[in-house]
Protein backbone atom coordinates (compact mmCIF):
# COMPACT_ATOMS: atom_id res chain seq x y z
CA UNK A 1 0.00 0.00 0.00
CA UNK A 2 1.27 3.44 -1.04
CA UNK A 3 1.86 6.08 2.04
CA UNK A 4 2.29 6.03 5.56
CA UNK A 5 -0.19 6.56 8.40
CA UNK A 6 -0.49 10.15 9.14
CA UNK A 7 0.77 11.31 12.00
CA UNK A 8 -0.82 14.18 13.73
CA UNK A 9 -0.54 17.08 16.77
CA UNK A 10 -2.79 19.31 17.92
CA UNK A 11 -3.74 22.77 16.61
CA UNK A 12 -2.83 23.38 20.25
CA UNK A 13 0.24 22.39 20.81
CA UNK A 14 3.46 24.67 19.94
CA UNK A 15 5.74 24.65 17.33
CA UNK A 16 8.39 23.65 20.07
CA UNK A 17 6.75 20.33 20.41
CA UNK A 18 5.90 19.68 16.80
CA UNK A 19 9.91 19.33 16.10
CA UNK A 20 9.92 17.63 19.33
CA UNK A 21 7.77 14.83 18.11
CA UNK A 22 8.83 14.93 14.29
CA UNK A 23 12.36 14.23 15.91
CA UNK A 24 11.09 11.44 18.12
CA UNK A 25 9.10 9.91 14.96
CA UNK A 26 12.12 10.00 12.65
CA UNK A 27 9.00 12.63 10.04
CA UNK A 28 9.88 15.57 8.34
CA UNK A 29 5.80 16.59 8.43
CA UNK A 30 2.94 16.46 10.75
CA UNK A 31 -0.54 17.19 10.33
CA UNK A 32 -1.99 19.62 12.33
CA UNK A 33 -5.82 18.61 13.29
CA UNK A 34 -8.28 19.30 15.73
CA UNK A 35 -10.75 16.18 15.45
CA UNK A 36 -11.87 16.20 11.84
CA UNK A 37 -10.86 19.69 11.09
CA UNK A 38 -7.09 19.79 9.54
CA UNK A 39 -5.50 22.96 9.76
CA UNK A 40 -2.79 22.32 7.60
CA UNK A 41 0.53 20.09 7.57
CA UNK A 42 3.64 21.57 9.40
CA UNK A 43 7.27 20.19 8.15
CA UNK A 44 10.86 20.94 9.12
CA UNK A 45 10.74 23.68 6.06
CA UNK A 46 8.32 25.81 8.51
CA UNK A 47 9.87 24.61 11.85
CA UNK A 48 13.23 26.37 9.81
CA UNK A 49 11.28 29.80 9.26
CA UNK A 50 10.36 29.88 13.55
CA UNK A 51 13.84 28.54 14.75
CA UNK A 52 15.58 31.64 12.42
CA UNK A 53 12.77 33.73 14.08
CA UNK A 54 12.96 32.31 18.00
CA UNK A 55 9.10 31.69 17.30
CA UNK A 56 9.07 27.74 18.16
CA UNK A 57 6.73 29.08 21.23
CA UNK A 58 3.89 29.42 18.82
CA UNK A 59 0.85 27.10 18.54
CA UNK A 60 0.66 25.46 15.64
CA UNK A 61 -2.89 27.07 15.11
CA UNK A 62 -1.14 30.45 14.24
CA UNK A 63 2.26 28.37 13.10
CA UNK A 64 3.31 28.53 9.79
CA UNK A 65 1.64 25.58 7.75
CA UNK A 66 1.04 24.28 4.27
CA UNK A 67 -1.91 24.15 2.88
CA UNK A 68 -3.64 20.28 2.96
CA UNK A 69 -3.38 18.56 -0.32
CA UNK A 70 -6.18 16.32 0.00
CA UNK A 71 -6.86 13.33 -2.54
CA UNK A 72 -9.76 10.82 -2.34
CA UNK A 73 -8.13 8.09 -4.57
CA UNK A 74 -4.86 6.11 -3.78
CA UNK A 75 -3.96 6.39 -8.01
CA UNK A 76 -0.77 6.76 -8.32
CA UNK A 77 -1.10 8.96 -11.56
CA UNK A 78 -3.79 11.36 -9.72
CA UNK A 79 -1.27 11.88 -6.92
CA UNK A 80 1.36 13.01 -9.03
CA UNK A 81 -0.77 15.05 -11.10
CA UNK A 82 -1.98 16.89 -7.80
CA UNK A 83 1.21 17.21 -6.52
CA UNK A 84 2.58 18.96 -9.66
CA UNK A 85 -0.36 21.09 -10.05
CA UNK A 86 -0.14 22.47 -6.84
CA UNK A 87 3.34 22.06 -6.12
CA UNK A 88 3.14 20.24 -3.12
CA UNK A 89 5.45 17.41 -1.95
CA UNK A 90 2.56 15.65 -0.28
CA UNK A 91 -0.95 14.38 -0.69
CA UNK A 92 -3.29 13.47 1.58
CA UNK A 93 -5.60 10.44 0.97
CA UNK A 94 -7.81 8.70 3.71
CA UNK A 95 -5.68 8.47 6.95
CA UNK A 96 -2.56 8.36 4.52
CA UNK A 97 0.09 10.80 3.50
CA UNK A 98 1.65 10.06 0.15
CA UNK A 99 5.26 12.29 -0.44
CA UNK A 100 7.43 12.38 -2.96
CA UNK A 101 9.56 9.82 -1.52
CA UNK A 102 6.64 7.31 -1.49
CA UNK A 103 5.75 8.09 -5.20
CA UNK A 104 9.28 7.09 -6.21
CA UNK A 105 9.85 4.35 -4.81
CA UNK A 106 6.42 2.89 -5.94
CA UNK A 107 7.21 4.52 -9.78
CA UNK A 108 8.81 1.79 -12.54
CA UNK A 109 11.58 3.37 -12.90
CA UNK A 110 12.89 0.48 -15.62
CA UNK A 111 12.26 2.49 -19.14
CA UNK A 112 13.41 5.51 -17.62
CA UNK A 113 17.17 6.25 -19.57
CA UNK A 114 17.76 9.31 -19.05
CA UNK A 115 21.18 10.30 -16.69
CA UNK A 116 21.25 12.22 -13.16
CA UNK A 117 22.93 15.10 -15.41
CA UNK A 118 19.86 15.53 -17.80
CA UNK A 119 17.71 16.43 -14.17
CA UNK A 120 20.20 17.45 -11.89
CA UNK A 121 19.92 21.17 -9.92
CA UNK A 122 23.04 23.37 -9.42
CA UNK A 123 24.13 22.95 -5.58
CA UNK A 124 24.81 25.48 -3.30
CA UNK A 125 28.28 24.74 -1.41
CA UNK A 126 29.37 26.51 1.89
CA UNK A 127 31.97 26.63 4.07
CA UNK A 128 32.47 24.77 6.96
CA UNK A 129 33.11 27.41 9.08
CA UNK A 130 29.67 29.22 8.08
CA UNK A 131 27.55 29.75 11.06
CA UNK A 132 24.40 28.17 11.36
CA UNK A 133 21.90 30.97 11.02
CA UNK A 134 23.56 32.07 8.09
CA UNK A 135 22.64 28.06 6.40
CA UNK A 136 19.03 28.48 7.44
CA UNK A 137 19.28 31.87 5.70
CA UNK A 138 20.09 30.47 2.60
CA UNK A 139 18.05 27.71 2.89
CA UNK A 140 14.92 29.70 3.60
CA UNK A 141 15.59 32.36 0.48
CA UNK A 142 16.80 29.55 -2.07
CA UNK A 143 13.79 27.38 -1.53
CA UNK A 144 16.11 24.67 -0.89
CA UNK A 145 16.37 21.56 2.06
CA UNK A 146 20.27 20.62 0.99
CA UNK A 147 23.55 22.50 1.19
CA UNK A 148 26.73 21.02 0.28
CA UNK A 149 29.78 21.19 3.26
CA UNK A 150 32.59 21.85 1.09
CA UNK A 151 36.55 22.42 2.02
CA UNK A 152 37.99 22.35 -1.30
CA UNK A 153 35.85 19.57 -2.22
CA UNK A 154 32.69 18.43 -1.15
CA UNK A 155 32.92 16.81 2.70
CA UNK A 156 29.69 16.60 3.90
CA UNK A 157 25.53 17.33 2.84
CA UNK A 158 23.92 19.77 5.21
CA UNK A 159 20.22 18.86 5.48
CA UNK A 160 16.79 21.14 6.91
CA UNK A 161 16.27 17.73 8.53
CA UNK A 162 19.46 17.79 10.45
CA UNK A 163 18.98 21.48 11.24
CA UNK A 164 15.57 20.67 12.98
CA UNK A 165 16.32 17.55 14.44
CA UNK A 166 19.19 19.58 16.52
CA UNK A 167 16.77 22.10 17.70
CA UNK A 168 17.54 22.96 21.76
CA UNK A 169 21.43 21.30 21.06
CA UNK A 170 23.28 23.70 19.32
CA UNK A 171 23.32 27.30 18.76
CA UNK A 172 22.60 28.98 15.55
CA UNK A 173 26.34 30.36 15.63
CA UNK A 174 27.04 26.67 15.35
CA UNK A 175 29.83 26.28 12.48
CA UNK A 176 28.46 23.73 10.52
CA UNK A 177 31.37 21.34 10.34
CA UNK A 178 29.20 20.28 13.61
CA UNK A 179 26.90 18.43 11.15
CA UNK A 180 28.82 16.64 8.62
CA UNK A 181 27.53 13.43 8.43
CA UNK A 182 29.55 9.69 7.10
CA UNK A 183 26.51 9.99 4.23
CA UNK A 184 27.86 11.66 1.57
CA UNK A 185 26.75 9.63 -1.57
CA UNK A 186 28.61 10.61 -4.97
CA UNK A 187 27.99 9.36 -8.65
CA UNK A 188 29.24 9.66 -11.19
CA UNK A 189 26.94 11.73 -13.92
CA UNK A 190 26.47 9.58 -16.63
CA UNK A 191 24.89 6.91 -14.44
CA UNK A 192 21.05 6.42 -15.62
CA UNK A 193 18.29 8.02 -13.34
CA UNK A 194 16.78 4.44 -12.70
CA UNK A 195 20.49 3.88 -10.63
CA UNK A 196 20.77 6.57 -8.63
CA UNK A 197 16.96 5.84 -7.53
CA UNK A 198 17.53 2.49 -6.14
CA UNK A 199 20.98 3.94 -4.78
CA UNK A 200 19.29 6.80 -2.92
CA UNK A 201 16.48 4.25 -1.62
CA UNK A 202 19.05 2.05 -0.24
CA UNK A 203 20.99 4.20 1.30
CA UNK A 204 18.04 6.23 2.97
CA UNK A 205 19.46 9.62 1.26
CA UNK A 206 17.08 12.28 0.14
CA UNK A 207 20.34 13.94 -2.38
CA UNK A 208 23.40 12.75 -4.07
CA UNK A 209 26.70 14.66 -5.32
CA UNK A 210 27.02 14.47 -9.04
CA UNK A 211 30.76 14.15 -10.53
CA UNK A 212 31.07 15.96 -13.21
CA UNK A 213 34.73 15.96 -14.34
CA UNK A 214 34.50 12.67 -16.36
CA UNK A 215 34.36 13.36 -20.50
CA UNK A 216 31.59 10.97 -20.94
CA UNK A 217 29.47 12.84 -18.89
CA UNK A 218 29.38 15.87 -21.83
CA UNK A 219 26.92 16.30 -23.90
Amino acid sequence: MIGEEQISLSASAFVSDAIFFMKRNNIRRIVVRDGDKIYGVFSVDEALHHILDNTTDVRLVDAKKKKPIIEESLDLKRIVKRMVEENSDFVLVGNKIITEKSVVSMFDWKDVKERVSDISNEGVTLPPYTKLFTAIEIMIKRGIRHLIIADKKPIGILSSRDIVFSYGQVSLSTEISNFIQPSLVSVPCYLEVREAVNLMLSRNVGTIILLTLQLNCLP
